[in-house]
């Protein structure tokens, strides 16, 4: 091999950086013979991709009768979405010469700083965010010799610096055996101290249930959702959710009393990413549901949910435990 690169950071954490530091290092050429070369060149860039295909609901109701009956593929019934976005993008010359370099090694050093809104590297089932350096010996007439070293970055969220509040969602149902007319509600609330959390922090919820009828609570669901938004901009804009599970807690039900019930639930929040929205085309959000199911016949759906949004972050909020009571709750129209 003529030409051998190699990228050495001397700067960040196991090739970690956060936005605003300096990216620095060493480029090392190694030459086994004289070459002629044009110039050596570093770019230090971050790009997001977003990228899915999706059945073209429109020409499905045009299927052949081929396709219909034996099910065959049909590549043109996929429709493709993209999506891409630049970051950063930093281009240093290191060497220009456009002469003959004699065998032997060279090193050429390097800094580059990091723009502070840049997002965190992300990498999905529908999309990524990578931010990489690239290494180019240009050669006349020849084909130029690549090197490419990937570096991630991370973010940290301040929840002090987030407008942070206590927060209150309700659902109401109407009870009655379908089709007969409604004979009442039910009525679930769901309290948080706060809407901002950090990875072990406990999230404690208060849930009341109001209710006139005695009805069975089979089972209490908390469950803490990561919502990671895509976002395509061809051939046409188009966005998808992809929902995971981050964790959840179970508890036993219990024989609501007439008028209602009030429970307490305890939820850790594990190591995860922090809400993220410093890119166009990726998203990172959270979601709190509690999740009621109920053993009765006066309900045609034995299901009562509630969906608070919530914010992760890498800083605690000060003092979070000290919030007094009095404070104003915010309330929150859950999805029905």
């Amino acid at each position: 091999m003529t030409i051998k690169i190699e990228i050495v950071l001397t700067s960040g954490s196991e090739g970690t950086f956060y936005p605003g530091q300096e990216v620095s290092g060493e480029v090392l050429v190694v030459l086994t013979k004289t070459i002629k070369v044009s110039r050596i060149k570093l770019a230090v860039y971050g790009i997001g991709v977003a990228e899915w295909s999706e059945p073209n609901v429109e020409n499905a109701r045009f299927l052949n009768l081929e396709q219909f009956l034996f099910q065959t593929s049909n590549d043109a019934s996929n429709v493709a979405y993209f999506g891409k976005e630049r970051y950063m993008y930093s281009e240093l010359i290191l060497c220009k010469v456009n002469d003959f370099v004699p065998a032997g090694g060279y090193t050429y050093g390097f800094a580059c700083p990091l723009p502070e809104n840049i997002p965190a590297s992300f990498e999905g089932t529908d999309g990524y965010i990578r931010y990489t350096i690239l290494a180019t010996v240009e050669r006349p007439w020849k084909q130029s010799k690549i090197f490419t070293q990937n570096f991630q970055i991370s973010r940290h969220l301040d929840l002090n610096n987030e407008s942070l509040f206590p927060i209150k969602a309700e659902h109401t149902k109407s009870i009655g055996c379908w089709p007969c007319l409604s004979t009442g509600h039910l009525s679930l609330s769901v309290q948080l101290p706060s809407n901002g959390f950090v990875p072990g922090q406990i999230i404690s919820t208060h849930i009341q249930v109001h209710c006139r009828r005695n009805i069975k609570i089979r089972s209490v669901t908390t469950v803490l959702i990561q919502r990671t938004i895509y976002n395509a901009r061809a051939p046409k804009p188009r966005q998808r959710i992809e929902n995971q599970v981050v964790c959840k807690n179970v508890s036993a039900g219990i024989r609501m009393p007439e008028g209602g019930a009030v429970a307490e639930d305890q939820l850790q929040v594990p190591w995860m990413l922090p809400t993220s929205c410093n890119s166009k085309i990726i998203k990172i959000c959270y979601e709190l549901k509690v999740a009621l199911e109920l053993d009765t016949c006066f309900l045609q759906d034995p299901h009562a949910i509630v969906t608070i949004p919530v914010v992760i972050g890498t800083v605690a909020e000060r003092d979070a435990s000290e919030l007094s009571e009095c404070e104003s709750i915010q309330l929150w129209p859950s999805k029905t």
